[in-house]
């Protein structure tokens, strides 16, 4: 099993968490696979009716352990509180965790690395047009960690945003993402090529009803997740039948030609 005492070196940013994830379990777990199941402890804290099967699975792996998984979330929640500030409007600690681990082992579970932030925002300024601004949605269908929907709602508020990513991971990532940023929309496990679907979260539907502004995720069936609903096919032209064009008479009448 790894050790965790190379996460010495973590980036200052996101310290809070990874000094937790160095002493969790006394040096018992893979980094990475705490970080999974960290992952997952958030998502079960997010959903609006919990998910006690969740709990119980962790606590059984876990032990007194478990315990600390709570303690990751409130210091991931500090940290987003101490780096979203009026000039930084979005901050992405959990993916800044994931490539940090990916960076420290061949054998990580977490391969990805992610659009860097200055690079997002970029993009994002390069994107937006006055018909953009128009638009009511916002769609990412390689997301990541979410980096670039969470710079496009920093930039321009109040959109309906669309996540789709292959990796579970990175999926749950952008829904929690979402969530606490205080984003709306629905952040979606599928192939975007393939269509084939796995699991989708609805991000902080109830803000739309006047709710507290509480960051919270809800389950979405295939059928009604945005990403699956198949746009109805365009009817075919009928062909249009041509008029007919009258016979013309030809009349002659004392040498002159009459048409009519």
């Amino acid at each position: 099993k790894a050790t965790m005492g190379y996460l010495e070196d973590a980036p200052s940013s996101v310290k809070g968490i990874v000094c937790l994830m160095r002493d969790f379990g006394q040096y018992r777990y893979d980094p990475a696979e705490v970080f999974v199941d960290f992952i997952d402890f958030g998502i079960g804290c997010f959903l609006y009716e919990g998910d006690k099967e969740l709990a119980d699975r962790l606590k059984k792996k876990y032990g007194k352990d478990y315990d600390l998984l709570g303690k990751m979330l409130h210091a991931w929640v500090l940290i987003m509180n101490e780096r979203i500030t009026e000039e930084v409007r979005w901050f992405d600690a959990l993916g800044t965790v994931y490539e940090y681990l990916a960076s420290r082992s061949k054998k990580s579970c977490l391969g990805q690395f992610f659009t860097p932030p200055d690079l997002c925002d970029l993009m994002t300024q390069l994107t937006l047009s006055p018909e953009m601004e128009e638009k009511e949605t916002v769609n990412d269908c390689a997301c990541g960690s979410g980096r670039t929907l969470l710079s496009f709602n920093a930039l321009l508020p109040g959109k309906m945003l669309y996540g789709e990513d292959l990796d579970p991971i990175c999926t749950k990532m952008t829904a929690l993402n979402m969530a606490i940023h205080g984003c709306q929309g629905q952040a979606t496990c599928m192939d975007s090529i393939s269509q084939e679907w796995r699991f989708c979260y609805e991000v902080n539907p109830y803000h739309r009803l006047g709710f507290p502004a509480i960051p919270h995720l809800l389950p979405v069936q295939e059928a009604n997740c945005r990403a699956k609903l198949v746009p109805k096919p365009i009817p075919e032209a009928k062909e249009i039948p041509q008029p007919k064009t009258p016979k013309m008479t030809v009349k002659v009448d004392s040498g002159q030609l009459s048409l009519f």
